[in-house]
């Protein structure tokens, strides 16, 4: 057995699935009844296809390679200048998004949590926990994520289903209605939650079965996007397509209207937020984890232990830029743009050229 192929199919998809429960979650409901109305579920429904589209494009092709990562087979494809050229535009992306979903912690836990306390303090020590966490190896961090998950996914789901009973389904219909420009921007928004799925080009060198790194996207993806499937109808079942809107926090507001057995056990929030910030924690020390792997990998180090640590002050910089929440979502936005154009771009630039050269060598002598 090679002992450098420690992560499972099933742990790799609990890698995806747990960097893809994070940050949005409070307020993803309000975003897809914006888009959809009372079509708000089909929306995100859209959502997770089209992000698990863009996933098998490029997972397809790194299990094409099972001992490398992305970053090393595609200086062969494509020559190590343009192949250097993309790794600086993904790293930009994901130093740029550790520190926008920082700050969007940052933003959140002084509103709801931490009312006194700098917004500063609450960024720098979240930053400083992901940057330890990411001095550890890729077996490590996989085992950090397969430990998280189900504490992630368990409460969250039993708080849905106990919210399902206040669910009006009136308030769902019509189910089906005809796709406008505002429901495609609404899908494509949401298939922005899933693009920390670009982990598996580091995981497919480590993983026992690399051919089956397809699936373990589509189990991570499927089940991430499940568990925002239910919330969207649970929030808008229960509260309408128009006061979803209104509500900064739909998602919390539907754990804070939980109640179990007529009073027994209510303010369900308050585990809802302890489980929210540890979902925040393992997407952020993904995209950091990515980030510090990358620069690891522009400077020829040995390991991203160091780069780790010279990013930390770099990503918190970045986390501060944002003047206000709007101006944090406004920079969001445009970030997911540009890393889905270059999400499903450059995996198809490396499929052309892969598919070229195996037609050469089937055509030459």
């Amino acid at each position: 057995m090679n002992h450098s192929r420690q992560i499972t199919t099933l742990r790799a998809a609990a890698v995806i699935s747990s960097t893809i429960i994070g940050i949005g979650i409070l307020s993803f409901p309000r975003y897809m009844a914006d888009a959809g109305g009372s079509s708000a579920p089909l929306v995100a429904f859209t959502g997770v296809l089209i992000s698990f589209f863009s996933f098998w494009l490029l997972a397809a092709l790194c299990r094409r390679f099972p001992k490398e990562s992305l970053f090393v087979f595609s200086r062969r494809l494509i020559g190590r200048p343009l192949a250097m050229f993309f790794t600086l535009i993904i790293w930009l992306i994901f130093i740029m998004l550790t520190g926008l979903t920082a700050r969007q912690f940052g933003d959140v836990a002084t509103s709801v949590l931490f009312n006194k306390t700098p917004i500063e303090a609450t960024v720098i020590l979240m930053l400083l926990i992901c940057q330890l966490s990411a001095r550890r190896n890729i077996i490590k961090f996989s085992y950090i994520h397969f430990f998280y998950l189900p504490l992630i996914i368990g409460p969250v789901i039993i708080t849905i289903l106990i919210s399902m009973r206040d669910v009006d389904l009136l308030n769902l219909q019509p189910v089906l209605t005809a796709p406008s420009a505002s429901f495609w921007r609404g899908a494509i928004e949401a298939s922005y939650l899933f693009q920390s799925s670009f982990i598996i080009t580091l995981l497919v060198p480590f993983m026992q079965l690399p051919k089956q790194a397809v699936r373990a996207g589509a189990i991570g993806i499927f089940a991430a996007g499940a568990v925002y499937l239910l919330i969207v109808i649970a929030s808008v079942g229960m509260f309408g397509v128009e006061e979803t809107k209104l509500l900064i926090y739909p998602t919390l507001e539907t754990a804070r209207s939980a109640v179990v057995g007529d009073g027994f056990l209510e303010r369900l929030d308050a585990l809802f937020i302890v489980i929210w910030v540890i979902s925040v924690f393992t997407t952020i020390y993904t995209t950091y984890y990515i980030a510090a792997y990358l620069l690891q990998n522009l400077l020829a180090f040995r390991d991203q232990r160091m780069t780790s640590s010279v990013l930390l002050p770099l990503v918190f910089a970045i986390a501060m830029l944002p003047k206000n929440v709007f101006e944090t979502y406004t920079w969001t936005l445009l970030l997911g743009k540009m890393s889905m154009i270059l999400m499903v771009g450059y995996p198809a630039l490396l499929w052309a050229v892969y598919g070229v050269r195996r037609f050469r060598k089937k055509v030459l002598p």
